[in-house]
């Protein structure tokens, strides 16, 4: 369905408006978690002829980062919120009456795509720019945001 139509069917009650979390995507965090473990193992059998050193800072290395993003995927920290309140996002919470228009931008560079969320401020010169790839059910973000710029009046720049 076309954004910009599906923009102009949303309500514009605020009282039905419930509180939309997202957390972060716990099967691409597992996967970089996979490749940075294997990296790891391999880059320590190719380097450990090197010097014993060599090796053993790659794997160490390797396997705390890979332990990081396990730990990253599987906590339940909320890393985007909608609510009545507004979007809160890294622990800051922009109010809707701030808030001018959003877009929805999806940026192909060749080898892949990476969705954004653009927030444009009536008092802010530069956006906020969201990356939706890490984050869980990214794409009802869309239709989420849809309803809530709906309800508080707010332009999608289509």
């Amino acid at each position: 369905m076309d954004e910009c139509l599906l923009y102009d069917m949303m309500t514009r009650d605020t009282r039905q408006l419930t509180t939309v979390q997202f957390k972060k995507h716990k099967a691409a965090y597992t996967v970089a978690g996979v490749t940075c473990f294997v990296l790891a193992v391999m880059f320590y059998f190719v380097y450990r002829s090197e010097g014993t050193t060599v090796g053993w800072a790659i794997l160490l290395a390797g396997l705390l980062l890979s332990v990081y993003c396990f730990w990253n995927g599987y906590s339940d920290t909320v890393v985007l919120e909608l609510s009545t309140e507004g979007i809160k996002y890294k622990q800051r919470c922009y109010p809707w009456d701030t808030l001018q228009s959003y877009a929805i931008n999806v940026q192909d560079d060749g080898e892949g795509s990476f969705t954004y969320l653009v927030l444009n401020f009536k008092n802010a010169k530069v956006p906020l720019t969201i990356q939706l790839d890490w984050i869980d059910d990214e794409a009802s973000i869309k239709q989420h945001m849809a309803i809530f710029a709906k309800a508080y009046e707010i332009e999608f720049d289509c």
